[in-house]
C-alpha cells in the first residue's frame, strides 16, 4: 500500500466518521434537539461535546493526510513520531466518553436511549480507528525511508587480502551479517514487541491444545457464574470463586515458562473478575475501565524504554564476554607481554557500562511501579467515591459495593502480577529480537548442491575467476584468474601477501561464489556438489590447525562416524604422527586439551594432516602448513606430505622455497592476477616476480621499494626500553616528537 492509497482511505474514513456521528447525535434528523444543545449546552445533559470530538478526530487525520501528501519524505516520519501523542489523545477521548455515559445515565437509563448508546460505542470505536489510520500513515514512512536509504547506501571496504584468511571464515560471516544488519536497520526498528512476543509464544505450540482447553473451561465457568443472581455472590462470596479460578489456571501453569505462565494466569483471572464486576454494577465497572487506558499508556512507554535498555544490556554483555573469552584463550600472550592489568581494565570498563545500564533499568522499574501504584490508588478512591454515590441514591446496596470493591482489589493484584511480568516479557523481547536477527538471516550462498558422483578424479579448473568479498564488493581480490590443478601433480601458489592466494582456497572450498567465472571439479561447478561430498573429496590443512578438547582419535575422525581403528592408525602413519601418538600417556585416547595445547606445533600439524587423509580426499589443500614450524618439525611434516602427494591433487600455498621448489607447477599471483607459471627452473630462468621473491628470501636482497621516509626508526635503548620516534619535516623535533616507553 502506497501513500496515495493510505491518504484516500483516511479521507473516506473522515467522511464516514462525521456522517455516522452526526446521524447518531441528531437521532437521525432531529435538528431541533441539535439547535437546543448548541444554544443551551449543559455538560451533564447534552452530548454535543461527543459530536465535537468527531471534529477533533477529523482535524487530526486531515492534517496528517495533508502533511504526508505534500512532504512524502519527511511527512510520514513526523507522523510516526507523533503516534504516542495520538494514542494519548484517543485514550482521553475514550475515557471522557465513558465518563459522559455515566453522567447521562444519571438522568435516564441508557437502555431507553439507543441513539445515545450508539453514539457512545461509535465514538470509542472511531477513536481506535483514528489510531490505526495514524499508524498506517506512519507505517508508509518505513517503506519510503527504507527505499531511499537502500538506494543511496554504499558499502565501504578497506584492508588487504591478509584479513580474509581462510581460517577466519567465521569472522567473515559475522561481518557479512553486520553489513546486512545495516541495510535492514529500518525494518528492524519497525518490529513490534507484540510480533516478537508472538514468535516466542509460537515455540509453545506443542502445549497449545491443553492450554486452549484450560482457557475455554475458565471462560465458560466465568460466564456461567455470572448468570447467577446477586444472592449467589452473597452466599458464596469471593473465596470460593477465586479458589476455582486460581486452581484451574494453576493446573496449566507449569506447561510454559514462568513469565508467560504468570501473564496468562493473571489475564484469565482478571477476565473472570471483570465479568463478575460488570454483572454487579456496570457503572462502577466503567469507572474501573476508565483507569485502564492510562495504566496501559504508562506500561507502553515504560516497555518501549525498557526493551531498548534490555537490548543494550545484551549487547554490552556480549562485548564483555568477548573480551573475557579473548583474554582467557590467549592467556600466554597476555602473560608474555605482562598486560594482565590492561585486560582487567578493559573487562572492567565493559562491565561498568553494563552496570550503568542495570542502574537505569532499576530506576525505570522503580518509577514504573510507583506510577502503577499511584494510578491504582487513584482508581480505588474514584470507585469508593462513585460507589458511595450509587449507595446514597439507592442504585446499589452496601453489600454489593463491598463485594465489588473486593473483586476490584483482587483485580488489582492480577494487574500487579501482569505489570511485574511485563518487565520480564520486555526484557525477553529485547533479547529475543537479537536472536531472531540471526534466525531470520537467509544465507546468500546456501550449501544446497545435490551432485554426489561415485568417482572423482580430482581435476580442478579455475576459469576466468573474478572475485570480491561480500564485505568489500567494490574491491576485486581476484581478476580474471585461470589455472588448472591436475590429478597426481603438486601445484604451488606463491605471491606477495594480499595477492589473493587464500581467496583461491576459499573459492575451491565453496565458501564463496565468484562474481564472474567458475571453479570446476571434474568439469562441474563446485557449488552443485553436496556439501558433505565436496568436503570429503577436498580436504584442507591450514597454517594453524584447530584441534578440539577431545582425544587424538576423535580429532582425527572429526566429522566422521563408525571409523575403524585401523583406518585411524593408517592415516596417522601416513602423516608421521603414529610414533608420537603411541608414546602419549593414553595413546589415541589422550585428550589433546583446549585447541590442542597438550601437543607441540608440529604434532598438532601432523594430527591435522591425518584428519585430512582419513577422508581419502582427491584434492588436498595445504595452506602454509609448515610456515609456523621449526626446522625439525618442518622436516618431519614435509616427509609426511611427500608420502601422500603422489596420490592426490595437491595445492600448496607457501612462502618457503623448500616447500615449493619441488612442485610440478608453480603459479605466481600478484595483485589478483596470474603473473606467471611454470616449474621452479623455468621461473628462475625467466627472471620475473618469482625470481625476485626467491632472491629476497634466499639472498636477503630487497627488491621492493625502499622506505621513502627513513626518518621513522625504531631505536633500542641500553636500558631495554623502546622508543618510537617520528620527526616532522622541520628541523625541530620537540614539537612533533612522540615517545612511548614500554
Amino acid at each position: 500500500m502506497n501513500i496515495k492509497v493510505a491518504v484516500s482511505c483516511t479521507v473516506l474514513y473522515i467522511l464516514l466518521d462525521v456522517a455516522i456521528t452526526t446521524v447518531l447525535y441528531t437521532h437521525g434528523a432531529d435538528w431541533i434537539s441539535f439547535k437546543k444543545d448548541v444554544l443551551g449546552f449543559n455538560i451533564f445533559q447534552s452530548a454535543l461535546d461527543l459530536w465535537g470530538a468527531v471534529l477533533l478526530r477529523a482535524c487530526l487525520l486531515l492534517g496528517a493526510s495533508i502533511g504526508v501528501s505534500w512532504n512524502k519524505e519527511d511527512g510520514p516520519l513526523r507522523v510516526a513520531t507523533l503516534t504516542t501523542l495520538i494514542l494519548f489523545i484517543c485514550l482521553i477521548i475514550i475515557t471522557y466518553t465513558l465518563a459522559k455515559l455515566l453522567m447521562l445515565a444519571e438522568l435516564e437509563p441508557v437502555t431507553h436511549q439507543p441513539w445515545l448508546l450508539g453514539l457512545i460505542c461509535w465514538t470509542c470505536a472511531s477513536s481506535v480507528g483514528v489510531l490505526l489510520l495514524w499508524r498506517l500513515l506512519g507505517k508508509e514512512s518505513s517503506s519510503v525511508s527504507s527505499h531511499n536509504s537502500s538506494s543511496s547506501h554504499i558499502e565501504e571496504g578497506v584492508g588487504c587480502e591478509d584479513t580474509e584468511k581462510l581460517m577466519g571464515t567465521a569472522s567473515e560471516e559475522e561481518q557479512e551479517t553486520g553489513g546486512e544488519r545495516k541495510k535492514e536497520d529500518e525494518e528492524k526498528k519497525n518490529t513490534s514487541s507484540g510480533a516478537t512476543l508472538g514468535r516466542l509464544l509460537m515455540y509453545c505450540r506443542k502445549d497449545s491444545g491443553l492450554l486452549s482447553v484450560a482457557v475455554l473451561f475458565l471462560i465458560v465457568s466465568a460466564v456461567c457464574e455470572n448468570e447467577k443472581e446477586i444472592g449467589f455472590f452473597d452466599a458464596n462470596h469471593t473465596g470460593d470463586i477465586i479458589s476455582r479460578l486460581s486452581a484451574d489456571t494453576t493446573q496449566v501453569s507449569d506447561l510454559i515458562s514462568q513469565n508467560v505462565n504468570i501473564f496468562l494466569r493473571s489475564t484469565i483471572k482478571a477476565t473472570g473478575f471483570f465479568i463478575f464486576m460488570f454483572g454487579m454494577s456496570w457503572k462502577l465497572t466503567m469507572v474501573t475501565i476508565m483507569g485502564f487506558p492510562f495504566i496501559g499508556l504508562v506500561s507502553k512507554l515504560y516497555g518501549k524504554y525498557y526493551k531498548k535498555l534490555a537490548k543494550e544490556v545484551q549487547t554490552t554483555l556480549a562485548e564483555a564476554n568477548k573480551v573475557a573469552e579473548e583474554t582467557i584463550s590467549a592467556m600466554r600472550t597476555v602473560r608474555s607481554f605482562a598486560n594482565e592489568c590492561g585486560e582487567t581494565e578493559s573487562y572492567y570498563t565493559k562491565l561498568l557500562v553494563m552496570f550503568q545500564l542495570n542502574k537505569k533499568q532499576a530506576l525505570a522499574y522503580a518509577c514504573y511501579m510507583w506510577s502503577s501504584c499511584i494510578s491504582e490508588l487513584a482508581l480505588e478512591v474514584a470507585i469508593l467515591y462513585f460507589g458511595g454515590h450509587l449507595v446514597v441514591t439507592s442504585q446499589m446496596t452496601t453489600g454489593a459495593l463491598i463485594s465489588f470493591f473486593i473483586y476490584m482489589l483482587e483485580l488489582g493484584e492480577c494487574l500487579e502480577s501482569i505489570a511485574s511480568v511485563y518487565t520480564g516479557l520486555m526484557q525477553g523481547v529485547g533479547a529475543a529480537e537479537k536472536v531472531f536477527e540471526y534466525m531470520d538471516r537467509k544465507p546468500k550462498h546456501p550449501a544446497d548442491g545435490t551432485e554426489a558422483p561415485d568417482t572423482c578424479s580430482g581435476l580442478v579448473e579455475f576459469k576466468n575467476i573474478t572475485f570480491a568479498y561480500p564485505t568489500r564488493p567494490e574491491i576485486d581480490i581476484l581478476k580474471d584468474v585461470s589455472f588448472t590443478l591436475r590429478p597426481g601433480e603438486v601445484t604451488a601458489l606463491v605471491g606477495p601477501s594480499g595477492s589473493g592466494k587464500s581467496s583461491c582456497v576459499s573459492l575451491l572450498e565453496n565458501f564463496y561464489l565468484p562474481q564472474q567465472g567458475h571453479v570446476l571439479l571434474d568439469g562441474k561447478p563446485v557449488h552443485i556438489y553436496q556439501h558433505n561430498y565436496l568436503h570429503s573429496k577436498v580436504a584442507l590443512v591450514g597454517q594453524e590447525p584447530v584441534l578440539f578438547a577431545r582425544t587424538v582419535e576423535e580429532n582425527i575422525t572429526y566429522g566422521l562416524t563408525d571409523v575403524p581403528m585401523d583406518a585411524v592408525v593408517e592415516a596417522a602413519t601416513k602423516a608421521n604422527a603414529h610414533d608420537f601418538i603411541t608414546i602419549l600417556p593414553k595413546g589415541y585416547n589422550t585428550n589433546v586439551g583446549e585447541k590442542g595445547t597438550q601437543l607441540s606445533g608440529g604434532q598438532k600439524q601432523r594430527v591435522a594432516i591425518a584428519r585430512a587423509l582419513i577422508r581419502n580426499p582427491r584434492v588436498l589443500i595445504l595452506d602454509e602448513a609448515t610456515s609456523a614450524l621449526d626446522a625439525e618439525s618442518e622436516h618431519i611434516v614435509q616427509q609426511a606430505l611427500n608420502n601422500i602427494m603422489q596420490e592426490h591433487t595437491v595445492l600448496i600455498i607457501a612462502h618457503r622455497l623448500s616447500t615449493v621448489e619441488k612442485a610440478d607447477n608453480i603459479i605466481v599471483i600478484d595483485r589478483g592476477r596470474v603473473a606467471e607459471q611454470g616449474s621452479h627452473s623455468q621461473l628462475m630462468a625467466s627472471g620475473g616476480l618469482y625470481y625476485k621473491l626467491v632472491q629476497r628470501q634466499v639472498l636477503g636482497i630487497e627488491t621492493g621499494v625502499e622506505n621513502p621516509n627513513p626518518s621513522n626508526s625504531l631505536n633500542w635503548k641500553p636500558d631495554g626500553g623502546c622508543h618510537w620516534r617520528r620527526q616532522s619535516s622541520s628541523s625541530s623535533a620537540s614539537g612533533s616528537e612522540c615517545d612511548v616507553r614500554y
